[in-house]
């Protein structure tokens, strides 16, 4: 599965660069959501893996054979990423949802977290946020978060990559805020809410990558305030 999601990978590097559409994107309108006092933020389960990919990387110019050696070589250094900073300590999604439950909760709002499975759909997932036989919450945040890190090409630094799409709908299932914010790499598209990582989270090699485990885990974990922060205040009644 491993070898197959980098392929996959490389392919969607190949072509973001020169198809990426502009991410959805609508603000929340305060005075019409005033009434919302509940809130169910939705989780995915906690990353099992961490890519290490190169937006231009050398093999891709040559062919199929060149795509599948890139390949296989961003799956040899994404493995040992993986390994260096063990998922299980790292638990992104975890502390993204520990840490927007605490900003909203201090925005006014009663929050709980939901747990969905990671091939839910849309419509699955606001049938479990919002069941007819119960009473539902005023309003549903479904988070999808993914961190990896990123490099542009093979002479430049590996940088965390953090994208977070974010979507809220009310009772009704209608949508009443959507964006999707960015951290750290730059997004091709450059159509993201995107907020810079600090400069001691900069790698020049895969090996420079995995030596500190912690420094690497914290370039990820570093993004989580500031998108939170700005969800948060996008959301305030006031």
């Amino acid at each position: 599965m491993g070898f197959v999601r980098t392929t996959c990978t490389l392919i969607l590097l190949a072509t973001l660069v020169g198809c990426a559409q502009a991410p959805a994107r609508k603000a929340f309108n305060r005075e019409a959501g005033g009434h919302i006092k509940t809130v169910v933020v939705t989780q995915l389960p906690n990353q099992d893996s961490y890519e290490a990919a190169m937006l231009a990387h050398p093999g891709a110019n040559f062919g199929l054979i060149g795509g599948l050696i890139a390949a296989a070589d961003m799956q040899n250094k994404s493995t040992k990423l993986t390994a260096a900073i063990d998922p299980q300590q790292t638990r992104l999604q975890d502390r993204f949802s520990e840490k927007l439950v605490q900003g909203l909760t201090a925005a006014g709002y009663s929050v709980s977290v939901l747990p969905v499975p990671t091939a839910a759909k849309e419509d699955q997932v606001l049938a479990l946020a919002l069941p007819k036989a119960t009473r539902v919450p005023d309003a549903v945040v479904m988070i999808d978060l993914r961190g990896a890190y990123w490099a542009a090409g093979p002479n430049t630094d590996y940088l965390p990559r953090l994208i977070a799409k974010v979507k809220t709908v009310d009772g009704a299932a209608s949508v009443i805020y959507e964006d999707t914010f960015s951290y750290g790499f730059t997004p091709p598209s450059g159509k993201t809410v995107h907020m810079a990582s600090d400069a001691q989270y900069r790698f020049a090699t895969i090996d420079q990558l995995i030596i500190d485990p912690t420094k690497t885990r914290d370039g990820l974990l570093s993004g989580l305030d500031p998108i939170v922060a700005q969800i948060v205040a996008d959301l305030k009644h006031d």
